[in-house]
């Protein structure tokens, strides 16, 4: 176990406390969205047995890179994430934000590789959970791999969503829009306020993950505070007014 001092100096911030390093997943505030829910207390322990570490990422820190061997699917206790690919041409994508109490990495299991990067977006703490030892336990364990599949299916059509606004060439307030409630529906999973949020991401990030251009980016949020719909302070943000919010289009009063 590590020495508290050593977690300090490894942490290098009081974001993450190392009682964190110490708990279970028995005792996990993110257990309900993650692998241990509804698992019976053996199955539990079992899974317990796999996960080989718990790891500490400061801002900007690589958790995997693409193209790197997948061996490892990733939960996050703390923090944010985001995925991205770098194409040939040196063009950036970023393909996923993932939030406390998620799993992420599926798209390397039939891969057998990473085929994104995976960068903190703030100081974060992860679990690691190797993928061979949990496919094992899942043939033992029905309701774990019920479970994974889960998961994974969440994963697919959150991400199918977010395909579908580009197929569609969804207006930029309509993705803006989406991409607000997307956040507000994941911390109703985690039990927190659906309307105070934090913006995992910065301005730039959220145009790329959109596909629309930074400045339309802010033309948009600054659009939804002088209707009311929200309140944006550098990152932290206030839902005002949900209903509008899911509204097809909000209403324009300019």
């Amino acid at each position: 176990m590590l020495h508290h001092k050593l977690v300090a100096e490894i942490i290098g911030s009081d974001l993450l406390c190392s009682h964190e390093f110490d708990m279970s997943c028995d005792t996990c505030r993110m257990r309900i969205l993650c692998l241990p829910a509804a698992l019976d207390p053996r199955h539990l322990t079992a899974l317990e047995g796999i996960i080989e570490h718990r790891r500490t990422l400061k801002v900007g820190e690589d958790l995997y890179q693409q193209n790197q061997e997948f061996k490892a699917l990733h939960a996050i206790l703390r923090g944010s994430i985001k995925t991205y690919t770098t194409h040939a041409d040196g063009w950036v994508r970023i393909t996923g934000c993932h939030l406390a109490g998620e799993i992420f990495g599926f798209s390397g299991i039939g891969e057998s590789h990473y085929r994104s990067t995976a960068r903190a977006l703030e100081d974060t703490l992860v679990c690691e959970i190797p993928f061979a030892e949990l496919e094992d336990l899942c043939r033992k364990i029905p309701d774990l791999q019920s479970r994974l599949f889960h998961l994974m299916s969440q994963r697919m059509v959150e991400d199918h969503e977010l395909a579908a606004q580009f197929m569609h060439k969804r207006p930029a307030r309509k993705r803006i829009a989406a991409f607000l409630l997307g956040l507000s529906t994941r911390a109703a999973r985690r039990g927190e306020s659906t309307t105070e949020l934090h913006l995992p991401m910065s301005r730039t990030d959220i145009g790329n993950y959109l596909g629309i251009t930074l400045e339309t980016v802010c033309r948009e949020m600054a659009r939804l505070e002088k209707q009311g719909v929200i309140n944006l302070q550098k990152r932290e943000l206030t839902i005002l007014d949900l209903p509008r919010l899911r509204a097809p289009i909000c209403p324009q009063k300019d």
